[in-house]
C-alpha cells in the first residue's frame, strides 16, 4: 500500500509517502515545511501530493496532541484537523494519532541498524514494550502485542510525578518545587528539563546564574549539552550525568510498570545526541536500581532509536493496522 503519512507539529511539519508490504515500509518521498503562513493542513497536504505527482490509498497523520483519532485542535496554531473533512476532500481514509503513538507504532518497523544496544537484556517479543523520548518534553507510550503487532497506548507519563533516589536528588526536587510547585519528570527530561539541571548544578557550585554563558545561549539545552560533552563547564557535564541517572530511574520505573520485557526504546532527539553520555554507566545504573527487583531488571532490553523517521514509518503502520 501507498500511505500519506504525516508528522504535524507546531512549528513545522513532514509529510512523506511510504510503501507498506506487511512489515517492510520504505519511504519514497518526505518534505518538510513550515508552518507559518500556511491555511491550514488541508493546503500542506494538496501541495505535496501535487508535487509528488503521486496518489496514496490512505493517510496518518500525527499530531503533537491528544487526539481521539477523528479531530485535533492544536495550542499553538489556529488550526483543527478533522479527519472526516479530509477523507472527503482527498478520496482516501485519514486516521489522526498522537505523535508518539506513532513512535510507538514504528517501534514494528526498526530494524537492527535503527538503534544502539544500552542494554541486551533477555527479549520476550510477545511481551510489551515501552517507548520513552525526551524532547521538547517527555513523551511516553506503552505498546502491547495483539495479532503479531505491539499496538501502543496513549500516555501522558510524561508528567508523573519525579521520585528523587538519594540526597543530591532530593536536593534537586526542592530546588525546582520552589519554581513549579509539583515536579513531573518532564521538568527535568527534556530539552527545558536540561536547562533546570544545570541550573540547579549553578546553584550547588555556587555560580551565578546572572551571566552565564549558556543560560544566555538561543538555545541553552544544545549549549549545555555540548559544553558537558566536551567538558568544557564542569557543571554542565555534572548535569549531563543527572541526567542520564535521572533518565534510567524513570526508565526503570516504566519497565515495572509495564513488565516491558520485550524492550524499553529510547525516542525523540536527545538520546541520539547523548548516546555517548547514555553509555557511560549512570542511565543503566539508575535503570537496574529497583531493591528486589534489580537482577529482573538487568534482563530488560534496552535500546536508542537512531532512526529519525520513526514517527513517520509508525504512522504509515498505523494507517494499514490501526
Amino acid at each position: 500500500m501507498n500511505i500519506l503519512a504525516g508528522d504535524i507539529g507546531g512549528t513545522h511539519s513532514r509529510l512523506a509517502l511510504i510503501q507498506v508490504e506487511g512489515a517492510g515500509v520504505r519511504i519514497e518521498k518526505v518534505e518538510r515545511v513550515l508552518n507559518a503562513g500556511r491555511a491550514g493542513v488541508d493546503a500542506l497536504i494538496a501541495d505535496f501530493l501535487a508535487a509528488a505527482g503521486s496518489h496514496a490509498d490512505a493517510a496518518c497523520l500525527a499530531v503533537a496532541g491528544p487526539t481521539d483519532g477523528h479531530s485535533a485542535q492544536f495550542t499553538n496554531l489556529p488550526w483543527r484537523i478533522d479527519a472526516a473533512a479530509l477523507s472527503q476532500r482527498f478520496g482516501l481514509p485519514f486516521r489522526l494519532v498522537n505523535d508518539f503513538a506513532a513512535v510507538g507504532w514504528g517501534l514494528n518497523a526498526l530494524q537492527h541498524a535503527d538503534v544502539a544496544i544500552l542494554q541486551a537484556g533477555l527479549p520476550r517479543e510477545n511481551a510489551p514494550r515501552v517507548a520513552l523520548g525526551a524532547g521538547t518534553g517527555l513523551g511516553v507510550t506503552l505498546c502491547v502485542p495483539r495479532r503479531g503487532w505491539h499496538h501502543p497506548i496513549d500516555s501522558e507519563g510524561g508528567h508523573m510525578g519525579f521520585a528523587p533516589t538519594d540526597p543530591e536528588q532530593d536536593r534537586l526536587l526542592a530546588f525546582l518545587r520552589d519554581a513549579h510547585g509539583r515536579v513531573s519528570v518532564e521538568r527535568l527530561l527534556s530539552g527545558p528539563g536540561l536547562v533546570n539541571v544545570y541550573r540547579f548544578c549553578l546553584f550547588e557550585a555556587g555560580r551565578p546564574e546572572a551571566g552565564d554563558r549558556l543560560l544566555a545561549d538561543a538555545d541553552a539545552p544544545r549549549a549545555v549539552s555540548v559544553a558537558g560533552q566536551a567538558e568544557t563547564d564542569p557543571e554542565a557535564a555534572h548535569a549531563l550525568r543527572l541526567f542520564a541517572a535521572i533518565y534510567g530511574q524513570v526508565a526503570g520505573d516504566l519497565a515495572l510498570i509495564a513488565r516491558a520485557e520485550a524492550g524499553i526504546y529510547l525516542a525523540g532527539g536527545i538520546a541520539p545526541q547523548l548516546l555517548a553520555v547514555l553509555q557511560e554507566g549512570e542511565f543503566i545504573a539508575g535503570f537496574r536500581a529497583k531493591g528486589r527487583f534489580s537482577d529482573w531488571m538487568e534482563q530488560v532490553p534496552v535500546r536508542v532509536i537512531l532512526d529519525p523517521d520513526v514517527g513517520l514509518k509508525g504512522a504509515a503502520l498505523a494507517a494499514t493496522l490501526a
